[in-house]
């Protein structure tokens, strides 16, 4: 059951939605995404505030300059409400502090002269200069956040400044994820000559940890009667179960066996993406199985194409695509129509044109290639090989 790199995405994408939304605050928000849209409780500023530490005017109310002005307060940040100007008069108005009522425009304090309670003012400034006025960066009641917003270090902050400290976020996905194969040991023990070190994992957390919940069920050795109780009980204490090796058809290949005999639907086994064709996917209820290739090169490339969007959907972010970039090849990519190959590329700019480089082998079981890329270059089933000096989609890792 082969499926295009669109047919694919899109039973992929159909078969999430995001969980329950709850309740948290903003110490637990980072790296959370919001359920519900935040609107402005206040008008930010609340009320018309100096920018600087100056003097506060009224406009109107000099003629011409240079302008000597009489002092009559101060205001400052957080403190009591200053005095209200009149005509020739002026308050030392502090950054953040209130504008007094009767004023609309403000000096620096290092662009006068100050002798006793008289200030002067040398240069004319512009009405309304050096003030943000009440409302100027958010009225009340305007929407700042949407649902499906990723909430980092700016957006908790701003809700902070919204005098929000409790929001409604989406669940993490819980996802869960076996490594199979006789030959797969820790990166802590040695492999042997017909070992390898696993990766897979480490590849898989890094690249979904920020919006899931991780669960690592371990290695599991190619015997079915170890394989189908592991798997069962990582797809009933998950949302999504990912395994990486035996998706192929080989004689020890038994995902897509173990996948069917717990019951799963399977809505396709290998898609027209390289590297890494063997891609199984199966449905039992609300559960979702991920069989991914072994090859560690393979693995990224469906994960990237294949995992990262549903999981970014799953976890309720609206913006769940793969940013992508075009570019100019600096040599010919090779391609074969009928696939979409993903080939490992460094990115450069020059003279402010993106370019990119093949990084070395695109065999599929050279992963130090891919290592030491900056993205991947998305060369479309129809294309073919692409030439030096032509167009390509990369995206970015």
């Amino acid at each position: 059951m082969t499926r295009t790199y669109e047919e694919a995405k899109a039973t992929l994408l159909e078969s999430v939605t995001p969980g329950t939304p709850e309740t948290i605050t903003l110490d637990e928000a980072l790296g959370r995404v919001l359920a519900q849209g935040v609107v402005a409780r206040f008008d930010i500023p609340e009320a018309a505030k100096c920018a600087i530490d100056g003097y506060t005017f009224a406009f109107d109310s000099i003629q011409k300059y240079p302008a000597t002005l009489k002092i009559i307060g101060e205001s400052r940040a957080g403190g009591a409400t200053p005095p209200a100007v009149g005509p020739q008069e002026a308050v030392f108005t502090m950054t953040g502090a209130l504008v007094p009522q009767g004023a609309d425009t403000a000096v620096r304090i290092e662009d006068v002269k100050v002798e006793g309670d008289r200030v002067t003012i040398f240069n004319a400034p512009k009405k309304g200069d050096l003030i943000n006025p009440k409302g100027d960066e958010v009225t009340k009641g305007q929407e700042v956040l949407r649902p499906g917003t990723l909430l980092d270090a700016k957006t908790v902050a701003l809700l902070a400044n919204l005098g929000y400290y409790q929001v409604q976020v989406f669940p993490k996905v819980r996802i869960g994820i076996v490594v199979t194969g006789d030959e797969v040991r820790e990166p802590w023990e040695g492999p042997g000559s017909a070992g390898v070190r696993n990766s897979n994992y480490y590849i898989l957390k890094g690249l979904l940890a920020p919006f899931a919940q991780i669960r690592y069920y371990g290695i599991v050795q190619d015997e079915p009667e170890r394989m189908i109780p592991l798997f069962d009980k990582a797809l009933n204490e998950n949302d999504l179960l990912l395994s990486s090796g035996g998706a192929s058809k080989g004689k020890y290949d038994f995902t897509k066996t173990i996948a069917e005999a717990l019951g799963l639907t399977i809505h396709f086994t290998h898609t027209n993406i390289r590297p890494g064709r063997p891609l199984i996917f199966g449905t039992r209820d609300d559960q979702r199985f991920w069989g991914l290739p072994g090859y560690p090169a393979a693995l990224m490339a469906n994960a990237l194409a294949f995992l990262l969007p549903p999981v970014r959907k799953a976890a309720g972010l609206s913006d769940y695509e793969n940013r992508t970039l075009t570019a100019v090849a600096q040599e010919p990519l090779r391609s074969k129509t009928g696939r979409i190959d993903f080939v490992r590329v460094r990115l450069r700019n020059e003279a402010g044109q993106l370019l990119v480089k093949s990084t070395g082998s695109q065999q599929t079981s050279n992963f130090l290639t891919l290592a030491q890329s900056d993205a991947l270059a998305m060369i479309d089933a129809e294309r073919g090989s692409v030439e030096a000096g032509e167009i390509v989609t990369v995206w970015p890792l």
